[in-house]
């Protein structure tokens, strides 16, 4: 790579040190070009008229005007108070005559004293007309940095002008790419075929013969820009106009300085595997009287197969024993420092618990049940919260770490639940799952999914993580980093902690370069939905197209909709360890309507080409009607043994990495219903033969992935059931299963 120009505190420091002499947080037009010409971007020619026009000597502006090309100029009102010019009467076009230009300047000085009469004006800044290229869809760009509170540096190129909301609102948000300074040129190849419209800014096509705009120039120059931003909290140049004349010029800029951040608080990380795998415990907050949330979690941890006997408690003021549970009456009556503490008592209580806690080596790990705090304007006890765990960190022992508050809870597979909802409401039957685990900001979410996918993925833990005082998201991907054992990581998440959305990032390509993955669901995608978030766990949900941009060029599995990340989490934990070849799919049905359907839905994945020998086999075991090629038309007549025959070939087809089953199993030619116990058919699921049984004969004989859809309603949720407990993915709808495939086979 070549080399940048040197930070912006050595080359730009005049520059900074003058703004803020002057009292300001903004630079001025003319000084955004001296910072953009130094990343290598062209410019205007330019001439700053400071001050009043009427009051201006006008030899020197006659000589720039008598330099510029063409019969037009623009004029532009120069003012910190001011970033939309045009709102207030502050740009103009103008001849290029020095009187016609001082008058229409005196004009504009006096409309924007006018409509701004509060806003200091500097001067004017007049300016070369840019003409933009006809026709080119590079014409007009934006580029701009900018510093995220979650995410810190980032770029972002787009399609610009003063259409880009409109591109970005036609094209569903993806008119722009956010990129991450140090990895742009890879990161812009990677995107294009996914962005058609950001393909246009670097693609030949039968109007432009060459590119409109040279990739890896362009990179060369942001990654310039970045450089040099570092002491900006956000520069904007939109557009940036390719000129009739070949040139890449900034028509506009602004920029803000940067303000000091704070760093984020340290916390003893070594201390999650005692929240996740206790060998004692503490509830405060269990009711004697009443079956409350903390009574559940005392109940649920009784029966914990992690904890060592005898090393459970309750605080409670009056009481000795709940539930054959010893009690003692305050957090400082404890006998020994626990592993956990749980604390399910209402805001202001759980308050002093924690100061408790964290006065002495009490508890290694916290989970805090309760809400009441910052997500409802109750900063102050958060704050008093933290500073509490932050004055234990100064300790050797750096006091406990805590997870939420406003959190469901943990449950830890084989150790563990504190979930404070009844078993009855919520079971855990085992199934796989040990290689999965499950983060999620809302604990209600948490429940869905885990009851969504009871009996098909048990995770190995399953954390509730809530407002984040403490422990955040990225912690606990940091946690598992070096735990091998678990491949997959299923994240839901509201919004960042400042800084934690860059840690995220970065701990989530280090997970992907080991192999693993991280799947995400990213809350907060629209205005209102990021005011829910913060209402419901005071998140910080920021800019939705920054996280799913840097999350996804960190090898982040985006998904889109709930059911997108349900099945991605299923498919990523049963699939994981057939890792596919490739992205060519085989796609045997029996029914017409589904082949057609999942060829307009392949998603990345392509049609795998059958051999020769392949279509022998197919014609040789399927019906004389059926379509013997890829995808695969059993025909309703196709029996189980023909249909189980068909698949098996496709298996050993060298050309397939994947297959996508999908039989409609309403005809009577396939063996998949449970035994009816009044003779109404022979079918049985469970018995050798029959469907579901010689599908999983066939998945446990191959190497590759294999997912199924179900296209029918209830009678076949047995069917269903049989294959998933089995560990094939189920779906049912075929392009739902198409989409999960071409995630595991591409993400």
């Amino acid at each position: 790579m070549a080399t940048h120009t040197p930070p912006a505190s050595d080359a730009l420091g005049p520059l900074l040190a003058g703004a803020r002499a002057a009292g300001r947080d903004v630079l001025l037009e003319p000084e955004v070009y001296a910072v953009l010409a130094r990343a290598g971007f062209g410019v205007p020619r330019h001439f700053f008229w400071r001050g009043c026009p009427a009051d201006a000597p006008g030899d020197e502006l006659a000589l720039f005007l008598g330099g510029l090309p063409g019969d037009e100029t623009v004029l532009k009102i120069v003012s910190p108070g001011i970033l939309h010019k045009s709102d207030v009467g502050g740009i103009a076009p103008s001849s290029r005559s020095p009187g016609l230009v001082r008058a229409q300047a005196s004009g504009l000085w006096a409309e924007v004293g006018r409509r701004a009469p509060a806003a200091e004006r500097l001067g004017i800044l007049v300016s070369e007309r840019l003409v933009p290229l006809s026709g080119s869809p590079a014409a007009e760009t934006l580029v701009s940095f900018k510093r995220d509170p979650a995410f810190g540096p980032v770029l972002v190129l787009g399609l610009g002008g003063v259409l880009t909301e409109w591109f970005s609102s036609m094209a569903s948000g993806h008119s722009t790419v956010v990129l991450r300074p140090g990895r742009v040129r890879e990161a812009l190849r990677r995107v294009l075929d996914r962005r058609p419209g950001l393909e246009l800014l670097f693609s030949r096509s039968r109007l432009h013969p060459r590119a409109p705009l040279d990739l890896d120039a362009v990179a060369e120059k942001l990654e310039s820009l970045a450089l040099l931003a570092e002491a900006f909290e956000e520069l904007e140049v939109n557009p940036v106009v390719l000129t009739s004349d070949g040139r890449w010029v900034a028509a506009d800029g602004k920029a803000r300085l940067a303000t000091p951040r704070p760093e984020a608080p340290r916390r003893p990380l070594r201390k999650i595997a005692s929240l996740l795998q206790p060998t004692s415990a503490v509830v405060a907050g269990a009711s004697a009287t009443a079956l409350n949330p903390g009574r559940i979690i005392l109940r649920n941890l009784k029966h914990a197969e992690g904890l060592r006997y005898g090393h459970l408690y309750a605080i409670h003021p009056t009481q000795g024993v709940i539930d054959g549970i010893p009690c003692v009456p305050r957090v400082e009556d404890l006998k020994e420092a626990v592993d956990l503490a749980v604390v399910a008592v209402p805001a202001e209580g759980a308050r002093d618990t924690i100061r408790a806690l964290s006065a002495a080596p009490r508890a290694e790990s916290i989970i805090l049940i309760p809400g009441g705090f910052a997500e409802i304007g109750k900063a102050d006890l958060e704050r008093e919260i933290v500073s509490a765990l932050a004055a234990s960190r100064s300790r050797p022992d750096e006091g406990p770490v805590l997870v939420g508050g406003n959190c469901l809870g943990i449950v830890s597979k084989r150790q563990y639940n504190t979930f404070f909802l009844p078993q009855y409401k919520l079971p855990f039957h085992d199934a796989p799952g040990d290689n999965l685990v499950a983060v999620s900001q809302s604990g209600a979410y948490l429940v869905s999914l885990t009851s969504n996918l009871d009996g098909i993925v048990f995770p190995r833990a399953s954390i509730s993580f809530g407002n984040q005082m403490d422990l955040t998201v990225a912690d606990f991907l940091e946690h598992f980093l070096e735990d091998d054992s678990v491949s997959v990581l299923a994240v839901y998440v509201e919004g960042f902690k400042p800084g934690d959305g860059e840690r995220f990032v970065e701990l989530a390509r280090r997970l992907r370069a080991r192999g693993r993955r991280v799947i995400a669901f990213k809350a907060g995608r629209t205005a209102l939905g990021a005011q829910a978030a913060q209402s419901h766990t005071a998140s910080l949900a920021g800019d939705y197209a920054v996280a799913r941009d840097l999350m996804e060029d960190a090898g982040v599995v985006v998904a889109e909709t709930l059911n997108m990340f349900e099945d991605y989490v299923k498919i990523f934990t049963l699939l994981f360890d057939r890792r596919p070849g490739g992205r060519r799919l085989g796609v045997l049905s029996n029914a017409g309507f589904e082949c057609a359907t999942v060829m307009d839905r392949l998603y990345a994945l392509e049609p795998a080409v059958l051999s020769e020998e392949t279509r022998t086999r197919l014609r040789d075991c399927l019906p004389g009607i059926a379509h013997a090629d890829n995808p695969a038309d059993a025909t309703p007549m196709a029996d189980t043994r023909s249909f189980v025959a068909a698949a098996a070939a496709f298996l050993d087809d060298p050309s397939v990495d994947a297959l996508l089953v999908s039989p409609i199993p309403v005809t009577p030619a396939l063996d998949n219903l449970p035994p009816d116990l009044a003779g109404a058919h022979a079918e049985n699921i469970y018995a050798p033969g029959s469907l579901p049984q010689e599908l999983l004969r066939l998945f446990s004989q191959t190497r590759k992935p294999v997912a199924v859809s179900v296209d029918s309603g209830r009678l076949y949720d047995d069917f269903v059931t049989v294959l998933q407990r089995g560990g094939i993915p189920v779906f049912r709808k075929i392009d739902r299963a198409s989409r999960a495939l071409s995630a595991l086979c591409t993400g």
